[in-house]
């Protein structure tokens, strides 16, 4: 997978809002370009944050 540029809330004040949409509809990855071992990680991540957020919530 290729290093992808990360833009700073600076360069992205001086792009045109066109620029911006362009910019972001680039970004959007087909997940099976991504290695399943990461996918998995980040799901895991994100179950976790939701279920502690969740029983935070109910505590």
């Amino acid at each position: 997978m290729t290093p992808r540029k990360v833009w700073t809330a600076a360069e992205l004040d001086e792009m045109t809002p066109a620029e911006v949409d362009t910019l972001f509809d680039e970004s959007i990855v087909d997940l099976t370009d991504v290695p399943e071992s990461f996918v998995t990680k980040v799901r895991a991540d994100a179950e976790e944050h939701i279920a502690l957020s969740e029983s935070a919530r109910r505590g």
